[in-house]
């Protein structure tokens, strides 16, 4: 037990390291932007703070470790407005067995009715633009106290009548602390090729996610810290609270809240809220996070158990 307490407390201690690096040469030199937005309702509420709790199927997407936590089926969908007009879409699959867990998801940026202009400026119609992509991910267990899991993903880009296409994958680990209510969870998100439009490429955006989550109270109140760095960013940091109140045998309502430095600029607080209703093995959740003068954002997610 010592010696596991010592392993991950390098790791955390490797990551933050990593994650403080200050100046970052590459910002804006990542392609496949749209794959760090954040997926549910219910984690971005929560600041994306999410890699150390990732508790139920949205951890396809933020810890693929952890979908060996999830004892069965789940779904969710989930629909944001984003800015100017385009929309997001997530959804993923969490199906258990006794060989571990197998999930599926899909996630999409669409913009429609951009304006195309020539050389000179003048008007030449519209078009739509489209990124897309769709992964697999299997987890299990190994012991009562750590979960790996494994992501394969395939990019699918389209700017008018150009397309790009490429693979990347994800690594997780989820590590429970003994009887403590605590985990940890390193993510290492996005390995794979460059994303090439005709003769540009560009690197996907590279990145590790290191985070700690905790159950108390009978895990009615979930707290979760997180400390990423990306390939094209400064470090960020992301904390986030749960609050699950039961109101009968079959009736639930939680409380949101959390905060994430990657939404601080321009004139954002960084903060995000959310609230969510559950009746028997569904779940409604909606999440606002603002971006100041970009304006606000909205996610509403379905999630269901069988």
């Amino acid at each position: 037990m010592k010696i596991r307490i010592y392993y991950l407390a390098f790791v955390i201690g490797l990551g933050s390291v990593l994650c403080a690096q200050a100046a970052n040469d590459k910002v804006g030199t990542s392609g496949a932007q749209f794959l760090k937005i954040g997926a549910g309702a219910r984690p971005t509420a929560m600041g994306e703070a999410f890699v150390g709790i990732a508790d139920d199927v949205n951890a396809v997407y933020y810890n693929p470790a952890g979908l060996a936590s999830v004892s069965q089926p789940e779904i969710t969908a989930m629909h944001m407005e984003w800015f100017q007009g385009m929309n997001y879409d997530f959804g993923a699959f969490a199906y258990p067995t006794d060989m571990g867990a197998f999930a599926f998801s899909a996630a999409t940026l669409r913009t429609d009715n951009l304006e195309k202009r020539g050389t000179d400026e003048s008007l030449q119609g519209s078009f739509d633009a489209m990124d897309a992509a769709y992964t697999l991910s299997y987890s299990r267990t190994f012991g009562p106290l750590t979960s790996l899991g494994l992501t394969g993903r395939y990019i699918e880009q389209k700017i008018d009548i150009y397309s790009a296409r490429t693979w990347s994958g994800d690594v997780g680990l989820l590590q429970r602390l003994g009887s403590r209510p605590i985990k940890v969870g390193v993510a290492v998100k996005h390995l794979g090729e460059s994303v090439k439009f005709r003769s540009e490429s560009d690197p996907l955006p590279l990145t590790l996610d290191v985070g700690v989550g905790a159950n108390l109270f009978r895990e009615r109140m979930k707290l979760g810290f997180d400390v990423k760095k990306a390939r094209d960013n400064d470090s960020q940091v992301g904390t986030g609270l749960e609050w699950m109140q039961p109101a009968g045998e079959n009736l639930r309502f939680a409380l949101r809240g959390g905060y994430n430095s990657a939404t601080t600029d321009p004139d954002a607080t960084g903060m995000s809220l959310g609230a969510g209703v559950g009746y028997k093995q569904f779940d409604i959740d909606f999440a606002w996070v603002p971006f100041g003068d970009l304006g606000n954002t909205f996610r509403y997610a379905f999630h269901a158990r069988f």
